[in-house]
Formats: C-alpha cells, sequence, structure tokens
C-alpha cells in the first residue's frame, strides 16, 4: 500500500454538508433530478396562531382533511377548490360567485389567503368585482359521516351576491396510490371536463353580513336547511377543535408551534378504528409494523394503541410448530427469501402475520419486531401489568421466534429479515446485523423486567439481553471508528462493513445497546459521512441553515437503499435528542419539517419521501411511519418526555436549543413550560400518567455553578450526571406536579476555564469548571476510511507495451457471469440472499442482464484490443475472462506468470457487484516481484470497481464518489448518445457518453468493464499476476494485462 488519503476528507471537500414494507420500486429510469435542481420557493408560513399560510398558492388537491377515520378524505387546494375522495366514483366540489350578469370562480378570485390547521382549511377571498366585499370560508371534512362542510361567512358583499357550490365527477384518469402526492396525476381530482353528474345548490350572501353553510353528502351538495347544516358544522368544527388543540405547543420559533395539530391530524387520519394504516392516502393498509403505532402512545391515544395491539395479538401463530429445519429458501424466487411455507421456521408459532384478526395470512417481513418494541413503549407509557400479563405469551413466543430463526447458532447476534421500513433490497446472508440486535436486545432487557413483575422467569431473558450487549460490544463496535458496523459477514471472510447506515445508529441508540459515550460517537458519525443534502427556499429568511440526509452513501441506488425519507431524518434527530446533541437534533428536525412541511407542495404534510430524494422526489402525504417517528422526535426527543410506568416514574430531559429562553407542551399525559428570566430558568411540571408518582428532571447548566434549586417553592437537591457528553447536565427529582426554579450562577461555560480530570477508555476527557463536570469528545478523532492513493484510475502510460498472454487461465466467457447458477457457498440457515443468477435482491429475484462481449471480440479480431493507445491481448473467440469468486463455480483467485521488469500493468477487468457491497474491497490484483515483495491493487465499490451491467448514478449529493471515476468500455458496440457509428465505447463517464439517465437501473447494453493500471518498481523482477476475489456475492474478472515496459 501507499500513501493513504483520508476518505472523510475527500467526502467533506465533495459534498455540500452544513457542518420499507414494498411501497413500490420506481419504475426503471425514474428520476427526480430536474425537480431537484430547480429553486425552491417557501410555499406555507406559519402563522402566530399556529396555522400554516400560503398567499394566493396553486398547489390543488394536497392538502386532505380526514373526519370519520376511513379512507373518505376532502381534498383541498391552496385555492378554494375541492375533491371527495370515495375509491370510486370521485367527486370536485367547486363554488362560485354572481353578482347581477357576472360569475366569478372563487378558485379564480384576485387575492386568497389559506390556512391549514389540523382538520382546518381557511380561506380568506377578496376581488375588486366585489368592492369591499370579502369572504371567509372554512372546510371541514364531518367526523360522523362521510362528507363535508363550508360555512361561508361574506362581508360587505354587494346586494343580491349568491354562492352556488358545484359538484360534479372528476376527470377519468388512472391513479394507483388513491391520489396521492407525487405518484398520481395532478389533476387527478380535476372537474370532468363535461361536468357530469352536476350536482348544484345556491345562497344568498349579500349585503353587510351574511353567514351560509353548504354541505357535500351522498355526492350532493346542499345550503339547507341553514338550521340544521349550521349544527353539523359546529359538531364538526368542534370536533376539528379538540383534535387540533389536543397537542399545544408555544415556541420562540413559529415553525414549531404549527406541530401540535399538524401531528394530531396526520396521527388522527393513520387510524382506521382498529389498527394503524401504512399511510393515510397512498398504502392505506393495515400493517403489524413499521413505526406508525407509536403515534398511538406518544400522541396520548393508548386506548387506540391498545386496540392496534389486540388485533395484531390474534394475528400471531400459536397452533403450527416448527417442524421443518433451517434453510428453506425460496426456488421459485432464486433463493433469495424463505419460502412460505407453513411448519418453517419462519412460517410457524411466534410469527405476526400482515392482517388484524388473521393468523393464516404469511407476509414476508418480520413486522415482528417493530410491533413488540411498539407494544413495549405502551407497557412504558401505561405500567398496566394486567395487560403486560394478558401479552405475555405474545412477548415470549416472539422472542423464541427471532431466536429460532435470526439467531440459530447463538452468538447474541442477529441477522435482520427486512424487519425495518427501509428494507427492500436489504440483505444479510444470515450475517451479525447491528439494526436487528438492538430491536432484539430492547426486548429481552425488558421481557427480563416484565416477567420479574409479573411471576414469570426473568433469567433467560436477561440473560440474552446481557449476551446480546457483550456480543454487539466485542464483534460490531468499531472503535477506530466509533460506531457500530452495519454487519458482520457470516459467510466468507466474515468482514464488517464498516459504512453503516443512519437506522444502524438510530436503532442501536433506542435499543439501549448505546452507553452515551458511544452514542455521541455515533452521531458524530452521522455528521462525517452521512450525506447531507441543504435545504433553501427562496423566502426562507430565517438565518439558519438546514441541511436534511440520506439513509446512507450506498450505491449502485436500488429503492430503500440510499433515499432521502422523512421517518429516517427524524429517526436521527430522535436519535441526536437521546445522545445529548440537542442542537444538532433540533435543526435537523428543523429541516425535514421546513423540506416537507413549507417548501413542500402540501401544507403541513408528513410525508414519506423528500423532495431532494433523487429517483422519487416528494411523494406521500401524512405516512405512517414518519407520524410516527415525528411524534416521538418532538415528545421524547425536542421536549424530552420519557415514561418508566412500570417502575412509577418518568424522565424530563428537555432538548431545546440553548438560544431558546421559553417552551411549553400541553399534552393529554403531561404538560411542560420552561421560561428562562436572566440567570433563572423555571419549569412547570404536571404529569397525569397515573401510575406515575415521581419525575427526574435533567436540564443543561449554562453556567459553572448553582446557586440555588427549589421545588415548589422549597430548597431542594441537585446532582451532577456523570455520564453527560458535551456539556454538564443537572439532575433534580420532583414531583408529578411540580415548579421546578434553577438559579445559576457562576462563569457562562463559554467563557468558564475548563480542566482536564482525566479520560476514559473511550478517549472522552473527563473536564470540570467550578461545581460542573462533563465529558467532551478526544481531540483526536476516529480513525477515517483510507482510500489507497493506487486505485488504479489512470493506466500507465509509456511507449513500449507489452500484451500478456493469460489464455491459459480463462475458466469463462465474460456474457456468462449472470448464466451462472451461484449454489454454493450458501448459509446454512433461512436468510435473505444474492439471487442465484448472481445479480438482484429479494425484491427482484429475477432480475438479470444481458452481458453480451460481441463488441470487445469485434475489436479484436486480430487477437488486440486496444483502448486509450494501450494494446490488450484478447481473443474473438472462445473463453476470454479468468473470473474468481468465493462461490464454488470459479476459484477464489487465479495466478498467471509474469517475467522481466515493467514500470506497470494495465488491466482490463469485468465483474459484478451491488450496494451491500459498497465501500469495502471486492475484489484484490496483487503483482509479486521474485524477491517476495508486492504491490497491491484493491477494487473498491464505487471508487475503482463498478457492476458490469449497469453505471452509478453520481449527483454529488446523496450519491458521491471523491475520487476521479475509473474509465470504463462497452463489451458491445454501441452507439453514443448522438447517435454515431456503434463502437466500442471507452469513457470516464460512459452514462452520458451514452445518454443513459434515471436514478435506478442505468443499464449498459451488453454491460461495461474498467481499464486500472497499477505502477510497479521497474528495477525488481517480476514474478507474478494474482486476481482474488474478497467480498461475497461478486465475480471479479481479468479479460487482459498489458505490461509497460
Amino acid at each position: 500500500m501507499k500513501t493513504i488519503h483520508n476518505l472523510l476528507l475527500w467526502l467533506a471537500a465533495a459534498s455540500t454538508a452544513v457542518s420499507a414494507l414494498a411501497d413500490g420500486t420506481p419504475l426503471p429510469g425514474y428520476d427526480k433530478t430536474p425537480e431537484r435542481a430547480a429553486t425552491r420557493t417557501l410555499q406555507y408560513r406559519p402563522t402566530p396562531d399556529g396555522r400554516i399560510e400560503c398567499r394566493n398558492g396553486d398547489n390543488l388537491y394536497t392538502r386532505a382533511l380526514y373526519g370519520t377515520n376511513t379512507l373518505f378524505r376532502l381534498e383541498t387546494s391552496d385555492r378554494p377548490i375541492f375533491a371527495a375522495y370515495h375509491k370510486r366514483d370521485n367527486r370536485n366540489i367547486h363554488f362560485s360567485v354572481t353578482v347581477g350578469d357576472k360569475t366569478l370562480r372563487l378558485d379564480s378570485v384576485a387575492d386568497c389567503v389559506s390556512s391549514y390547521r389540523g382538520a382546518e382549511r381557511r380561506y380568506v377571498l377578496s376581488d375588486p368585482s366585489w368592492g369591499k366585499g370579502t369572504i371567509t370560508m372554512t372546510a371541514l371534512a364531518l367526523d360522523d359521516a362521510e362528507g363535508a362542510i363550508w360555512q361561508v361567512k361574506a362581508s360587505d358583499m354587494p346586494r343580491g351576491a349568491r354562492l352556488t357550490a358545484s359538484t360534479c365527477s372528476t376527470v377519468k384518469v388512472k391513479i394507483n396510490r388513491s391520489g396521492d402526492l407525487g405518484v398520481d396525476p395532478k389533476n387527478a381530482f380535476a372537474p370532468d371536463p363535461d361536468r357530469a353528474n352536476l350536482r348544484e345548490c345556491t345562497v344568498d350572501i349579500g349585503g353587510k353580513s351574511a353567514t351560509a353553510y353548504v354541505r357535500y353528502l351522498d355526492r350532493d351538495v346542499t345550503a339547507t336547511p341553514r338550521a340544521e347544516l349550521a349544527r353539523v358544522y359546529t359538531r364538526a368544527k368542534r370536533a376539528a377543535d379538540a383534535l387540533a388543540s389536543r397537542i399545544v405547543i408555544s415556541t420562540p420559533d413559529p415553525y414549531f408551534n404549527t406541530l401540535g395539530p399538524t401531528l394530531s391530524h396526520a396521527g388522527d387520519g393513520i387510524w382506521d378504528g382498529k389498527t394503524y394504516q401504512h399511510g393515510a392516502i397512498g398504502w392505506r393498509m393495515p400493517l403489524s409494523g413499521w413505526r406508525g403505532a407509536y403515534t398511538g402512545d406518544f400522541l396520548g391515544w393508548h386506548d387506540r394503541a391498545r386496540t392496534h395491539f389486540d388485533a395484531y395479538a390474534t394475528s400471531q401463530v400459536t397452533d403450527v410448530p416448527p417442524t421443518i429445519p433451517h434453510p428453506t429458501q425460496d426456488s421459485t424466487k432464486n433463493l433469495a427469501r424463505a419460502a412460505k411455507v407453513w411448519g418453517t421456521q419462519m412460517y410457524s408459532n411466534g410469527y405476526i402475520c400482515r392482517n388484524p384478526g388473521r393468523n393464516d395470512q404469511m407476509h414476508h417481513y418480520d413486522m415482528n419486531l417493530c410491533y413488540i418494541d411498539e407494544l413495549l413503549w405502551h407497557l412504558n407509557w401505561t405500567g398496566d401489568l394486567d395487560y403486560a400479563r394478558r401479552m405475555w405469551p405474545v412477548i415470549k413466543s416472539h422472542l423464541a421466534w427471532e431466536k429460532r430463526n435470526y439467531d440459530p447458532d447463538d452468538d447474541g447476534l442477529y441477522d435482520a429479515y427486512c424487519c425495518i421500513w427501509a428494507s427492500d433490497a436489504l440483505y444479510y446472508n444470515s450475517g451479525a446485523v447491528t439494526h436487528s440486535s438492538a430491536y432484539n436486545h430492547r426486548a429481552n432487557a425488558m421481557a427480563a423486567e416484565i416477567a420479574a413483575k409479573i411471576g414469570e422467569d426473568p433469567t433467560p431473558y436477561r440473560d440474552e439481553a446481557a449476551k446480546i450487549l457483550s456480543a454487539l460490544n466485542s464483534t460490531l463496535w468499531m472503535p477506530s471508528k466509533g460506531v457500530w458496523a452495519e454487519f458482520k459477514d457470516r459467510m466468507g471472510a466474515g468482514r464488517l462493513h464498516d459504512h453503516p447506515a443512519v437506522w444502524t445508529v438510530y436503532h442501536a441508540v433506542d435499543g439501549d445497546v448505546a452507553d452515551p459515550f458511544q452514542a455521541y460517537s455515533a452521531t458524530r458519525y452521522v455528521d462525517r459521512s452521512i450525506p447531507h443534502i441543504p435545504v433553501t427556499a427562496d423566502g426562507l429568511d430565517d438565518g439558519g441553515e438546514y441541511a436534511t440526509i440520506s439513509t446512507t452513501d450506498w450505491m449502485p441506488y436500488a429503492w430503500s437503499i440510499n433515499n432521502v425519507a422523512f421517518a429516517e431524518v427524524m429517526n436521527t434527530a430522535l436519535a441526536y435528542y437521546q445522545a445529548g446533541r440537542p442542537d444538532r437534533a433540533t435543526r435537523l428536525l428543523k429541516s425535514s419539517m421546513l423540506d416537507g412541511m413549507f417548501i413542500g407542495d402540501s401544507p403541513g404534510n408528513i410525508g414519506q419521501i423528500s423532495h431532494y430524494d433523487a429517483a422519487r422526489g416528494e411523494c406521500y402525504r401524512d405516512f405512517a411511519d414518519p407520524v410516527g417517528v415525528m411524534s416521538r422526535a418532538v415528545v421524547q426527543g425536542l421536549f424530552g418526555f420519557s415514561p418508566d410506568a412500570l417502575n412509577g416514574c418518568a424522565t424530563i430531559t428537555p432538548g431545546f436549543p440553548a438560544e431558546w429562553d421559553h417552551a411549553s407542551i400541553s399534552h393529554p399525559d403531561f404538560d411542560l413550560a420552561f421560561k428562562r428570566e436572566g440567570r433563572q430558568d423555571k419549569y412547570d411540571i404536571k404529569v397525569a400518567l397515573p401510575r406515575v408518582t415521581t419525575v427526574t428532571l435533567r436540564v443543561p447548566a449554562p453556567t459553572d455553578s448553582v446557586r440555588s434549586v427549589t421545588v415548589n417553592g422549597r430548597a431542594a437537591r441537585w446532582s451532577l450526571v456523570d455520564s453527560a457528553v458535551g456539556r454538564p447536565v443537572i439532575a433534580v427529582e420532583t414531583p408529578v406536579n411540580a415548579t421546578v426554579a434553577i438559579d445559576w450562577a457562576g462563569q457562562p461555560l463559554a467563557t468558564a476555564i475548563a480542566t482536564v480530570r482525566g479520560y476514559n477508555d473511550r478517549g472522552f476527557r473527563h473536564v470540570a469548571a467550578g461545581e460542573m463536570e462533563w465529558w467532551e469528545e478526544p481531540g483526536v478523532a476516529p480513525v477515517a476510511d483510507k482510500l489507497p492513493e493506487q486505485l488504479g484510475l489512470n493506466p500507465v502510460k509509456g511507449t513500449s507495451y507489452d500484451p500478456v498472454d493469460i489464455s491459459a487461465a480463462f475458466n469463462s466467457s465474460a456474457g456468462d457471469i449472470f448464466r451462472n447458477e451461484y449454489l454454493s457457498p450458501r448459509s446454512p440457515y433461512t436468510t435473505l440472499e444474492i439471487p442465484k443468477q448472481g445479480i438482484g435482491e429479494w425484491c427482484h429475484p429475477d432480475e438479470t442482464a444481458n452481458i453480451d462481449d460481441s463488441g470487445l471480440r469485434a475489436a479484436s479480431a486480430d487477437g488486440i484490443f486496444t483502448a486509450l493507445d494501450i494494446p490488450f491481448l484478447t481473443p474473438a473467440e472462445g473463453p476470454n475472462v479468468v473470473y474468481t469468486s468465493l462461490f464454488d463455480n470459479y476459484p477464489d483467485s487465479v495466478t498467471v506468470p509474469l517475467s522481466g521488469k515493467a514500470r506497470g500493468v494495465n488491466l482490463l477487468l469485468v465483474g459484478s457487484t451491488n450496494h451491500m457491497q459498497c465501500h469495502l474491497e471486492n475484489a484484490r490484483v496483487t503483482v509479486r516481484y521474485t524477491d517476495g515483495t508486492t504491490e497491491t491493487l484493491p477494487l473498491i465499490a464505487p471508487y475503482n470497481w463498478a457492476p458490469v451491467e449497469q453505471d452509478y448514478f453520481i449527483d454529488g449529493k446523496a450519491f458521491s464518489v471523491p475520487t476521479t471515476r475509473p474509465w470504463r468500455f462497452t463489451l458491445k458496440a454501441l452507439a453514443g448518445k448522438d447517435g454515431d457509428t456503434p463502437s466500442v465505447r471507452v469513457s470516464r463517464d460512459i452514462g452520458t457518453d451514452l445518454g443513459i439517465e434515471g436514478v435506478y437501473l442505468r443499464r449498459i447494453d451488453g454491460g461495461a468493464g474498467l481499464i486500472l493500471g497499477l505502477p510497479l518498481d521497474p528495477s525488481r523482477t517480476l514474478e507474478s499476476l494474482t486476481l482474488t476475489a474478497v467480498s461475497n456475492d461478486i465475480v471479479a474478472g481479468l479479460l487482459a494485462a498489458t505490461l509497460v515496459r
């Protein structure tokens, strides 16, 4: 190895960082990069009373109002034009005002100020044709019927003015996801051009003041009888106000003050009366897992949460013993996934099926983990031991199911079998995975606690939790990087995959496997290594710097592998709060809020995918995962409320930014109000959870001393939190109703002189100033990823080339790579793994690619192929490649002899790779000298190794490669994007040269190889060249080698 470069410095320079259920795979070539490149505008702004407002906006049918917890919804627009969604035979609803002989549609008035506040859309309208007249219209969905009601208050309208409400059929367009944002046509709810099924009603609104009501019900509109409609409106308004005021937030930042009604309305939208749905609109279907069900407890709907858990408890398989041993891969899915057969280890007792009340319906995902975690949080909130006893068989059976399926070798580390939202295309091949192990750690630890309280034996669960924690620390924690590995291979060399995704970090932190130092370090990994994408917009002028994040830095793209997804961003923000980094957490949370709720096309939207996502762009509204996670980020993160009702206590660790001087939340289960005046901080606390009797308040110290602490007017003791990282934190014990006043003294910490008292075994400094003590991160950053200086990106040039005859080693033709069946070695356990053809993943088990080397063969008709003025010896017929692989189809390594001396060797290479092998050495070229010394060229995706079938998508944001791109050549003769004569194309940007567009499946017709060069020591005599396969799943091939003499 030569001199090394710090990859993180490369990434910092190359990026613009500011410091999954199968939700439908994107169509090939689907690309949102043009929209991403456009300048965005702050479309909506917060108002002082917590509404989300715009003036003369142009988004149509993008803010849904939910009323009945059914699929019905009222679609509202930035202007007063509406639609009623019934699944079939939807209706458009629009209004007009007639003055004399002139009629004006209300969605065409000169001035329209619209605002949204959980379950309500309001419009203030004016137009020169009305003189001084104004109309205030309030739209509500009914809470007791599938319909809607409008109140229309007119002031100073011309005499004789009449309001007409019209409803008719919508245009006939195909919609696939219930007319949701970003995935269905924007005009899906526009009125039918012929106004089919037109129904109308008219009411007078002229004069000084007039109030009218219009109801939509049974696909008809009526304005009479007025008194009855007024009562209907009053009821609907009362229900909407109750929902909007369920959670009330007040902070110095008006954007955050909109969160109470927004979260409550979205949380109500994903509820169907029995279970939480996957989405309020698109993907409105029940699911046992993913994170929507956190909404119930974290927003105070404990009755709903219990109803959801009860419904899926009856979906757990209880009468199918596991009689079929591991492995049971599905041969019809090319071995990529488990066979759906009852009695296998997976489809047997303990498995929770996909639909409520049905324990005989297979689904493909392991949603058990998330369901059980949400259930355990329900017990944290309620402390209900009677319910814990009733649910104990469910918990116990689940833990046994997880163990026999995903830790059958009993090493304490669990495989992950599509157990998180971002599961599609993830496969770990029976590896030891951090996020699934963290889930199982928390589940076992809490099961032990519950067992002890209800008279069951806690020992096996306590022991399992301890085993998991020990294994995570000894095997998956990487001290040199300060973060956990994504996973450790079970197969091959058992390597660590050392570029973890954000889900690895936030699940480890949330699963109680991180000590405070690990949590802090792991979030610093996110700061440094996860791509950050600036969130900017014209009109966003509050002086903040905002950025969202992608989920990984992996490529090539596949759905859910590297996305900008709101739930993932918010779960990462929650991890920042849990790690004691509230300023960073709040900035990330606000960045995501701005992106979706204010700059996006739907006011207050808690959507699935961000505008900044390269493949999808902004799509879906009020999606369950981000609703559930945002509920946690706000309640548990920003306001720091974390109950442990099983033990009668709660902890409040506010995550307010340092500059906030006040903040409050009113919640069904607790109230918290903070106010700072001078050097005094005051916290008013009221906890209404019946089984919580004590509270621990933990707050950061702004100065180095405390003058006094009082609780309800009496002097109280305080203590230092001895594991506080980044800043000192003090703790105060309080009753459930308390006023805590803290008077600070001494020097502000920013100017206080701190002394170092020592270091811990993780390298953190123990520092002190005045009465305060805390820990600071090491002065030396964790060891960064290192790229070898020699990546072979520049072929070695010379005047004398000597092509090496390696034909004796040829063992295949280049085009065979995906025509084989790679059957051995395979995991002895049921798992998700690469399909047997060596390409694809479990969501696309039949994927393949036709690798056609006819162009290369034709170009070397005389046995020589010349590229970049370098001659390579490659045959026109017969075998033409030396393939290596950890699969038994080919040898692990192949050595060919060399002789003489040379200044370098140039290589024609071809092979496979995938996102699960990104940032790893996939293969290695080693040149050996006769004196025993060597030169090595590691082949690392995506820097100098690429999948034969496709081109990497690179955008400098979520998809960034900081190095020069390698030379690639097509195996087939192709015309360039300008339609020139077909030839073997040689390019450093093959995608642009061929006109390849899109993010996903950037296929190269016939495939492409790489041209790399390895400098050699011309004073040494050559002995051999060896190509070695290093990664699982891949095939690496050598087509030709040419020495530079």
